[in-house]
């Protein structure tokens, strides 16, 4: 293959996935929002997911459960650490900056407890850290997961003609003048 042929190839198929990657976002955008849904009308937080001619799923679709997280005042979060865990502050060098250790902050963080007034708690001394506050969980999201040979299953199926990609791509049709 001479150098021209292989740009070409390349350009060609950078060109392909780039329209793949815009129908692909809107037909996971569709999915995800019918998962979800789904989820408030019926509880459903997974689906498989089937081709035509394959008996077992290849891969799943799953919706998870945001999360409330913490936002951490630094400042507070060391003056904290000084005072009552000393031995977990450390200082770097050349200019002496004074931090947390990484594990110890980890640990901690682990720990909080959030009390039914929104106070944050540290749960294992049952003291109020009053330098972390309660950040709002983000929206729902979902994983798509494929199961073990699922991916090698949707190529074969490709090539055997189960799938119609012109259909499942849907590219737009170009402008016309």
């Amino acid at each position: 293959m001479t150098v021209q042929q292989a740009s070409m190839r390349a350009a060609v198929l950078k060109a392909l996935m780039d329209e793949v990657k815009k129908v692909y976002d809107v037909a996971r955008a569709e999915a995800d929002g019918r998962l979800v849904e789904l989820n408030a009308e019926l509880g459903v937080k997974t689906i498989e997911v089937r081709l035509p001619g394959y008996d077992g799923p290849v891969a799943q679709v799953t919706l998870s459960e945001p999360k409330a997280g913490f936002v951490v005042e630094e400042a507070g979060f060391l003056a904290y650490c000084k005072a009552e865990h000393p031995t977990e502050v450390q200082a770097t060098v050349p200019e002496p900056v004074e931090s947390v250790r990484p594990a110890f902050r980890k640990a901690l963080l682990g720990r909080l407890r959030i009390e039914e007034d929104g106070t944050v708690v540290d749960g294992a001394t049952g003291r109020i850290l009053d330098f972390v506050e309660v950040a709002q969980p983000g929206r729902q999201s979902t994983t798509l997961t494929f199961k073990k040979g699922g991916r090698e299953e949707v190529a074969a199926a490709y090539r055997d003609g189960r799938l119609a990609l012109p259909e499942l791509l849907a590219l737009p049709a170009a402008p016309q003048e």
